[in-house]
């Protein structure tokens, strides 16, 4: 035989069930702008039921909260980590090479091609004139200019290397602190899952941090059959459950590369912000920095070879007008000190109407010559850096371009499924009050129905 108190027992539980789900509509409420939040919903489940003493039939007990759900699509969201990925690492190569364009500043007036146009129209002029001491001290200054705009582009390009080298630190100290604070979360969702608590707020921290890390480096998720979460950088181990491995970069080394504390192997990155600085670095950066020398020494010893074999106003041969060593470029010391060292004539007799060394000097821009296995001009091969350096920049600016818009895409479709809507929230605030409502007024039928039993049964006649 039931308890006469079941139905006020069954209504007490419908009474806590509608305001637990109606606090759960609250907290979603109050977290509706909150970044990275994903709605939560309340599972209620009836009771067991109870079997009516010498009777065939089953009594309900109640309901009660099963869970509370976060509301989330785990597919899209692999798709948008993966993509946020390949986004980290176009969007800083595409801000990086804005810099390099920078450096090189083309076409400008200051640029390398406009000062190297300038010394070409400086000897144009000495060759018109090889007597000339004044047409010789505007070819040893537009000399010196040259030479130390070409300095200043390598010096501007190792600042830009030195730079990517201390971003890939903070970005490796950034991944350190996410995978710690990831490892701390995971042991405190499943201390919280374990006391029989929802760790949706938790597991939201998480989710959150997962974002922020699929910008920095391309990684794998998963939680294993044991609820242990795992997370993998290019199949090595970063956090799994509340223990976390840690990255090393050492900045001393200009080519240095990221390695793992733990495991004493390099770190296989395959996208993200680490991926585009470590790209940029060793094979972009570095291939137009071996162009340009290569351009200077082959410009300086084509340059020096015809002007050794001529003669200056001194009598002199020999003489080099360049030198180029240690990575550095500049106008020998002695013409500097002294441009009538400039050699202008073939022959000694010649001096100092012979022309004919001024004129192939002005005319070597035309010459072709053999630059890292081509054959060309000097300014031909500067003109294709010029354009690579576009080329690929204007590839990382489209690329970034795509990549931001199939992001955005895929943040949209989450927030489709996980954000809040208030409206969808005031709806079942509204249903959550009716159930709370009905429930009350259930327990005051009880209680009238007990009064009627308890107090005025058997008094009739009386």
């Amino acid at each position: 035989m039931q308890s006469s108190f079941l139905g006020i027992e069954i209504a007490k539980k419908a009474l806590f069930a509608q305001q637990r789900a109606q606090q759960t509509v609250a907290h979603n409420v109050s977290n509706a702008n909150t970044p990275g939040y994903s709605r939560q919903r309340v599972i209620l489940e009836s009771t067991h039921t109870a079997y009516g003493m010498g009777f065939n039939w089953q009594l309900g007990t109640g309901v009660k909260i099963a869970d509370v759900n976060r509301i989330r699509d785990d597919f899209t969201d692999r798709q948008y980590r993966n993509e946020n990925s390949g986004l980290g690492q176009w969007d800083i190569q595409s801000d990086l090479l804005k810099q390099v364009e920078a450096v090189f500043n083309e076409p400008s007036d200051i640029g390398i091609s406009s000062v190297l146009n300038e010394f070409w129209k400086g000897l144009e002029t000495l060759s018109k004139d090889a007597a000339s001491q004044e047409a010789r001290e505007t070819v040893k200054e537009r000399g010196i200019t040259l030479a130390n705009t070409i300095n200043h582009a390598v010096t501007q390009l190792d600042d830009i290397i030195n730079d990517i080298n201390y971003r890939i630190s903070i970005k490796v100290d950034e991944i350190n602190s996410i995978a710690r604070q990831i490892s701390q979360l995971n042991l405190q969702i499943q201390q919280t899952e374990i006391g029989g608590a929802s760790a949706a707020d938790l597991k939201d921290k998480r989710d959150l941090l997962l974002d922020q890390l699929s910008n920095l480096v391309q990684f794998e998720s998963y939680e294993d059959e044991n609820g242990i979460f795992t997370v993998n950088v290019g199949g090595t181990i970063l956090v799994k459950g509340p223990d976390s491995a840690t990255m090393e970069f050492d900045t001393s080394i200009a080519d240095g590369k990221i390695t793992w504390k733990e495991y004493g192997t390099d770190v296989r990155i395959l996208k993200g912000e680490l991926k585009g600085l470590m790209e940029l670095r060793d094979d972009k950066l570095q291939n137009y920095i071996d162009q340009l020398d290569k351009f200077t020494l082959a410009f300086t010893d084509e340059f020096n070879t015809i002007h050794e074999k001529g003669y200056n106003l001194d009598g002199e041969t020999g003489v080099k007008f360049f030198e180029y060593t240690g990575g550095v470029l500049s106008v020998n010391p002695d013409i500097v000190n002294n441009p009538s060292k400039i050699a202008a004539a073939q022959e000694q007799n010649g001096i100092p109407s012979d022309n004919r060394i001024a004129l192939e000097l002005a005319g070597f821009r035309n010459k072709i010559i053999s630059i890292d296995g081509r054959n060309c001009t000097i300014d031909d091969y500067y003109g294709a850096l010029i354009s690579k350096i576009g080329v690929d920049s204007q590839e990382a600016t489209r690329a970034a371009d795509s990549q931001a818009f199939m992001v955005s895409q895929l943040n949209e479709r989450r927030q489709m499924t996980s954000s809040v809507s208030l409206d969808e929230e005031m709806t079942k605030m509204i249903q959550y009050l009716h159930g709370y409502n009905a429930a009350s007024r259930v327990v005051t039928t009880i209680d009238e129905m007990l009064n009627t039993v308890v107090n005025r049964m058997g008094i009739t006649g009386r």
